[in-house]
């Protein structure tokens, strides 16, 4: 089975055209990464789909950072309200 941070990354590389070593927990999405404001919000709906949760707007404002995504869906997953 994938790694969280493995699932979060390949649903980064689907959206935008980054290498490998650009995908550090510290790289922020937009400035780092060239994301978009639509192509984050597909990158969250993405993520909804394969960890099957929720990610309230609230929350989807602070994922900026590959580390913030993994560690938003890894606080889901041991709360239980993701997979």
């Amino acid at each position: 089975m994938s790694t969280v941070r493995e699932r979060i990354t390949d649903i980064v590389k689907k959206h935008v055209k980054v290498t490998e070593y650009q995908l550090v927990d510290t790289a922020n999405l937009g400035t780092d990464l060239g994301v978009d404001s639509l192509t984050l919000f597909e990158v969250i709906l993405d993520m909804e789909k394969e960890f099957s949760c929720e990610i309230p707007e609230k929350d989807s404002n602070n994922i900026v950072s590959i580390g913030a995504a993994i560690s938003y869906i890894e606080s889901k997953i041991q709360n239980g309200s993701a997979k």
